[in-house]
């Protein structure tokens, strides 16, 4: 039993992960399907630094015997909220820590004209976020190893005079820039992709992170060339939250000969999220 709730400490991060780890592992293993390797440690405190510096509002760990036995992170851009985390130890759960862990980062967001949770596919964490009011956008997941691609001319790797760009994408499709979140990412080793004055995407580890546009073909051309560079460093793709929204975006996986698979969750959204394509959001960040 959780004896006790509490702002989320810079030293607490350490522990956090641990806990992410079990968490999602032991979800991996009930339902019978092979956990997705985590990002480099390094990566994952940085992101959880990241939220904790600009949001220590949502920010919450739930103690168990005076170690920590859960997590939540609520985050907000510009007037958009999001959950970039939710955990609780495999033998705290079922308990009440993830509804209470919840209420405390969705009171970070009160207020903020839209919502945006992306859900593992655990029943309870979607049930409970079903009851929060939003609406539920099933998802699938594309993988395996990108064949046949080539970086379509225009693709670019990107740096830091390229955010402006990012931000005007994020403002037309979800309503809210990520705006530094993208550097912390790519301090963490993800890669951005532009394609100049039409979209981009973040690339770590085989993994499609983020993935945007002005239009629909810019957005499958600029996922093309994330496939391109993913096949390019010989890795094994994965891309996220294929929602019936992104429909431009199944194709070019289709096209790469990509299998596709319903393991992935669902995007809950409500309020003002804009149109949210052509779009693939990041776990993390939304």
């Amino acid at each position: 039993m959780v004896s006790s709730y509490r702002p989320m400490r810079e030293e607490d991060v350490p522990e956090v992960n641990e806990v992410s780890l079990r968490a999602f592992g032991d979800l991996a293993r009930r339902q019978g399907y092979e956990d997705v390797p985590p990002p480099p440690v390094a990566a994952a405190h940085a992101r959880l630094r990241r939220v904790l510096a600009t949001d220590p509002g949502g920010a919450w760990v739930a103690e168990r015997g005076g170690a920590i036995a859960g997590a939540a992170l609520g985050l907000v851009r510009e007037g958009l909220w999001g959950l970039s985390l939710l955990v609780v130890d495999p033998r705290a759960q079922s308990a009440g820590a993830g509804r209470e862990l919840l209420a405390r980062a969705r009171a970070h967001g009160d207020g903020a004209r839209g919502h945006v949770i992306l859900s593992s596919t655990d029943p309870r964490s979607m049930r409970a976020y079903a009851r929060l009011g939003l609406d539920a956008h099933p998802c699938l997941a594309a993988t395996g190893r990108p064949t046949g691609v080539a970086t379509p001319p225009g693709v670019r790797e990107g740096g830091a005079a390229d955010l402006p760009l990012t931000e005007r994408v994020d403002r037309a499709v979800r309503g809210a820039a990520h705006g530094a979140d993208l550097e912390t990412m790519r301090e963490g080793g993800a890669t951005l992709l532009v394609l100049p004055e039409r979209g981009y995407a973040m690339v770590s580890g085989g993994r499609i992170r983020v993935c945007a546009a002005f239009d629909d073909v810019g957005a499958s051309t600029v996922l093309r060339g994330a496939l391109a560079h993913v096949a390019a460093a010989g890795d094994h793709a994965r891309v996220e939250w294929l929602s019936a929204r992104q429909q431009w975006a199944i194709g070019v996986c289709l096209d790469a000969r990509l299998e596709l698979d319903a393991s992935e969750g669902c995007v809950f959204t409500g309020g003002d999220v804009g149109p949210f394509s052509p779009y693939l959001p990041s776990g993390a960040y939304l």
